[in-house]
């Protein structure tokens, strides 16, 4: 029983406590939603951060899956009509001390080699969101337009909110300060006196004492869980208790090189700065060699800051690295770096008399960090010689009128990593498109110079590279000419950097008599240089087509084929589908039909037309939004402000579509979803014809221009996205459908389904299918509601 209100028992006259309207409960669902976005967008960053970069997109199905697991919860458990408003009560404040302890515990896991329990903890306060979510929903379900307008508005704001919170205060400490959020939900709930307290004039004054003394009381659990939030805050922020601990955990993934620096005793390592910002965090890792400090983000990803206090003559050993070869043998002459890290690359090419260097960092907080340290590192971004650009690197490309005599882009982190271990990495400075943009922004003489990881990884670069060339016109056999790929030999993998070359021209004569005699010193394994040694491509050079010279090598356990801006995973070097994505996509399959066993079994013959009709919105729309957010991800440059920026248009274009949607009578909505769903299939059309290609010419125009756009393309097709599943809530509510919670929880299964088959089907088909796919599945929802509209 619901305690608070057992006061109302005292005046049997009066009647019962009345029920939230429809703009408080749309104002509890914005408050909880946006604190889902939130944290959503909070767990990519500490996902990044503790685990491999693929897992920060676990966050994504994990938070679709808690919804639709709460969701079902709610029937499964029976809460009737009555005892609704209780249960959202108790939810939030579940919700709100969830935030704390989430928080706290995922700062204090001694392990991140097994994943199983830190998603296990991060998942409950999603399922408690589906919980109070579909309770709410529940509440009113004639209302639910105006209810989902309030959700995705709320959502909105909570994307916005969040960016700026993850800078200023960090992961766990937002995590925490969720916890207020939900708690001001429940003060919402529960404080605000409705306006009319009973339709009896006897009594009245008893009724509203009695009213208030029961909503106090249970006000009273959301001022505690308020401030118990803003009093764990206020502590953590000055004694970070709950923060990330690389020296706590035991063990780590072998590309979180920062805790490899840090557990080395011999090193006596230690984290001097941090910042967070949206993007990742930054740590300053000062050693025992006091020549260079390591700088690492989301603690692996590791660069070099050299130590310049007395001039470029304290760095002059880093002539003879294998960095330094593709500037040494060939002109010095204007040099783009992308990716310029903490700024030794920056370095190489001083050393080499560079006259100019634009270096391109996409990291913000890196080139702040640096900045800061910059007595120590000689002012490296900030040389008379230097121009610094804070931007995405093949965004920064396609919009420059530039030349360079080289464009260098060195992918060596500061330790070993796996070959694999990027392999769910989209990428889209390394594509057949990206190649493109490199070698039309050199000079006649310039070069494209790429240090890679391992062999592998070069000679993929290698292929890429030979394929843009011949598409701007040299005959593929000729491309070869061009071409140079030594890589250090070792006996392991991991340890063999490689170093591609591709200039413009063919190479010349000293320019391969260099290359040769820097690999005897070097100890470089020439793996084509033209007229030394010619063997690793000779089907090409013969004639084949690269797919014909690939394919001859039946055996090969890798994937070499050049990839493209619609299949951007450049890192992806075995062949198949990755493991984390078919186990994602089995268990999501479970789910999906799980949640429709469950739901079939409970329904009448109307809602088995909704199951159909729900489940095409839970596919339809993943479907589409990961290949939107892909796409407009090249447009934007910053992938986690083309992710906020996609979700905010679809979110407000979805909520003005619901909002309106609210105002159509039941009888005509079976129509009116046909249209919306119409509307959603020749938008979808267009932009699988026509985005591409206005992607590649929006690409050089100013950013703001590009936000504008993205915003103009996204809108309207959030606005008819909008209003397919809240007119199913409203359509199930009229007709007395009992399961309403199911219905919700069946749209969560199925959109957990999506985003894991839009990510399979990128990496075996292209995010392009994956679009039209989530465009069919609108085609079959505009069928369905067809269906429905008598």
């Amino acid at each position: 029983m619901d305690r608070p209100f057992s006061s109302l028992a005292k005046h049997p006259d009066i009647p019962p406590l009345p029920r939230p309207g429809p703009s408080r409960l749309a104002l509890v669902i914005g408050l909880v939603s946006a604190s889902a976005l939130a944290y959503e967008i909070t767990l990519t960053r500490i996902f990044s951060l503790l685990f491999q970069y693929h897992f920060a997109y676990l966050a994504v199905s994990l938070a679709i899956l808690g919804l639709s697991v709460g969701a079902a919860l709610v029937t499964i458990l029976g809460i009737d009509d009555a005892h609704r408003l209780p249960a959202v009560r108790h939810g939030l404040a579940l919700l709100s001390l969830s935030f704390v302890g989430v928080a706290g515990l995922l700062a204090t896991l001694p392990t991140t080699v097994s994943i199983a329990l830190h998603v296990a903890v991060a998942l409950v306060p999603f399922v408690l969101i589906g919980v109070c979510l579909a309770l709410t929903f529940a509440l009113g379900p004639k209302a639910s337009g105006a209810l989902y307008a309030g959700d995705l508005a709320g959502a909105v704001i909570g994307i916005a909110v969040v960016l700026g919170l993850l800078a200023a205060l960090g992961a766990f400490n937002v995590v925490i300060a969720l916890g207020a959020v939900a708690s001001a939900a429940l003060i919402v709930l529960d404080f605000v006196l409705p306006t009319r307290l009973s339709s009896a004039t006897l009594g009245l004054v008893a009724a509203t004492a009695a009213h208030r003394e029961a909503r106090g009381a249970a006000a009273n659990i959301g001022r505690w869980c308020l401030g118990l939030s803003a009093a764990m805050l206020i502590v953590n922020l000055g004694t970070h208790v709950i923060d990330y601990s690389p020296l706590r955990i035991s063990d780590a993934p072998a590309d979180k090189t920062m805790l490899a620096v840090l557990h080395d005793l011999a090193q006596n390592a230690r984290i001097v700065y941090t910042v967070w910002d949206p993007f990742a965090r930054v740590d300053v890792v000062e050693t025992s060699d006091t020549s260079q400090k390591f700088v690492f983000t989301d603690a692996g990803a590791g660069s070099y800051m050299l130590r310049l206090t007395d001039g470029l003559t304290q760095v002059n050993g880093l002539r003879g690295t294998l960095e330094y070869v593709p500037l040494a043998t060939g002109p010095a002459g204007k040099t783009l770096i992308l990716g310029a890290g903490a700024g030794k690359d920056i370095v190489l090419a001083e050393l080499r008399g560079s006259p100019e260097v634009v270096a391109v960092e996409v990291n913000p907080s890196m080139v702040e960090v640096t900045r800061r340290f910059a007595a120590y590192n000689g002012h490296v971004f900030d040389r008379p010689d230097v121009r610094t650009v804070v931007g995405d690197a093949r965004t920064f490309v396609e919009g420059s009128p530039e030349r360079f005599d080289l464009v260098y882009l060195n992918l060596v982190y500061s330790q070993a990593t796996p070959p694999a271990a990027q392999a769910l990495a989209e990428n889209y400075a390394f594509t057949r498109e990206a190649f493109r943009a490199y070698l039309s922004h050199l000079s006649d003489d310039g070069r494209l110079a790429i240090i890679a990881h391992n062999g592998i990884e070069g000679t993929r670069a290698a292929i890429t590279a030979i394929a843009a060339l011949s598409d701007l016109g040299v005959p593929l056999p000729d491309t070869l000419d061009h071409l140079a790929l030594l890589m250090k030999n070792a006996s392991d993998p991991t340890q063999r950097p490689t170093i591609m070359i591709l200039s413009k021209r063919p190479l010349a004569q000293d320019t391969i008599g260099q290359l040769g005699a820097v690999s005897k010193v070097l100890g470089l394994q020439p793996l084509h240089l033209p007229g030394v040694f010619e063997l690793g491509f000779k089907g090409i050079k013969d004639g084949q087509s690269i797919d014909a010279f690939l394919s001859a090598d039946k055996d090969s356990p890798y994937a070499l084929a050049p990839v493209t801006d619609n299949n951007p995973f450049f890192f992806k070097l075995d062949r198949g589908i990755p493991a984390p994505v078919i186990q994602a996509l089995v268990f999501a399959s479970v789910l999906a039909l799980f949640q429709l066993i469950l739901l079939i079994g409970q329904a009448q013959r109307t809602s088995l037309v909704l199951v159909v009709y729900i489940a095409c919105i839970g596919l339809g729309f993943m479907l589409i939004e990961v290949p939107l957010i892909q796409r407009f991800q090249l447009l934007i440059g910053y992938p986690v402000l083309a992710l906020a920026l996609v979700l905010a248009a679809l979110l407000l274009g979805g909520g003005a579509g619901s909002w309106i949607s609210q105002r159509w009578p039941v009888a005509t909505l079976g129509r009116r979803v046909s249209v919306a769903g119409g509307l959603i299939v020749g938008i979808g059309l267009v932009y699988l014809l026509a985005l591409p290609a206005v992607v590649a010419l929006a690409v050089s125009l100013p950013f703001i221009t590009r936000v504008v756009i993205v915003v103009l393309l996204t809108a309207p097709l959030g606005w008819a996205m909008g209003v397919p599943f809240p007119s199913a809530l409203r359509f199930a509510g009229e007709q007395g459908v009992q399961h309403i919670g199911l219905l919700w929880g069946l749209n969560g299964a199925f959109s957990v389904l999506g985003s894991t088959l839009a990510m399979w089907l990128a990496m075996s088909a292209g995010f392009e299918v994956a679009f039209a796919l989530g465009v069919a599945a609108y085609a079959a929802l505009t069928g369905v509601a067809w269906h429905l509209r008598g």
